[in-house]
């Protein structure tokens, strides 16, 4: 069972369930954040857009006590629907992210928080919520996306690098820890992926858009490498024989030379952007 919560442009399979990630406040009505359950044993704090929530509170066959009129609500519902029913997830994707372009100095404080939220905060803590459950079952798979950016500071993706760069550490200490009790932690990198993110972005420079376009790999490119590799228990892979060139390559380099050399790169593409908000 796969529980991807990202874009609907983003990497998925075709059995997902497709949820739109956003920051928000999680109770429309009150504005509470996180929610508990009645009995206060489930704690959500990350939020979703799911447009289907009505459908999924219906099919529920144990009656839940709904604490908010958020939709996000019946990720909690679900968890206990599966507890009760004795369905286990035996594979977890954590595919959500958003990304932030331009000067660091220039960005809005609430952005980059949100980003750290939902990048770092909302990984982990599913991660714990579900890792826990496999690893009391002596068995599962977690699989993480990361990005091929997190392998090296990333001049007008600084903030976003960076929680990609958590993202890898904190899977392989994770692994680490799961590893005697049966359940295996992989970390996929991309690099392009032709989703919404360019757009979302509000990158239009030509060269640039070309660039990424030339250089990406479909969603389902990337999904089939991040899902193999977690069959074979790898660690951490990057997706694409472009990127894993760039990564040995930058992997040699003195830990300030590719940050100076994207840096040139991306001014030549994009002429020092503006900051902008970009969803995976």
């Amino acid at each position: 069972v796969g529980d991807l919560r990202g874009e609907s442009a983003g990497v998925v399979e075709p059995r997902a369930l497709l949820v739109h990630e956003r920051l928000a406040i999680v109770d429309p009505s009150g504005g509470a954040q996180p929610l508990h359950s009645e009995d206060g044993d489930l704690t959500l704090a990350v939020n979703g857009e799911i447009y289907n929530h009505r459908a999924l509170e219906g099919a529920l066959r144990k009656p839940y006590a709904f604490q908010s009129g958020s939709d996000c609500e019946v990720i909690n519902a679900l968890y206990a629907e599966c507890k009760s029913r004795a369905l286990d997830v035996g594979f977890l994707v954590n595919n959500a992210g958003i990304g932030l372009f331009g000067p660091a100095a220039d960005m809005a404080e609430s952005e980059v928080e949100a980003m750290v939220n939902l990048n770092v905060s909302s990984l982990s803590n599913l991660c714990s919520l579900f890792g826990a459950d496999m690893q009391k079952l002596g068995t599962g798979s977690i699989l993480n996306v990361g990005s091929f950016a997190g392998l090296n500071a990333t001049p007008y993706f600084a903030s976003y690098a960076a929680t990609k760069s958590y993202v890898l550490a904190f899977s392989l200490a994770l692994r680490a820890e799961l590893k005697s009790s049966g359940v295996h932690v992989t970390c996929l990198l991309p690099g392009y992926v032709r989703t919404a993110f360019d757009g979302n972005a509000g990158i239009r420079n030509p060269a640039y858009l070309k660039f990424s376009e030339s250089n990406s790999l479909s969603a389902a490119q990337v999904a089939a490498v991040g899902i193999r590799a977690a069959a074979r228990n790898k660690a951490w892979t990057v997706a694409g024989a472009r990127n894993k060139f760039a990564a040995a390559l930058f992997s040699l380099l003195p830990r300030t030379v590719p940050p100076s050399i994207m840096k040139s790169f991306l001014d030549r593409l994009v002429h020092k952007p503006s900051s902008t908000g970009a969803s995976e």
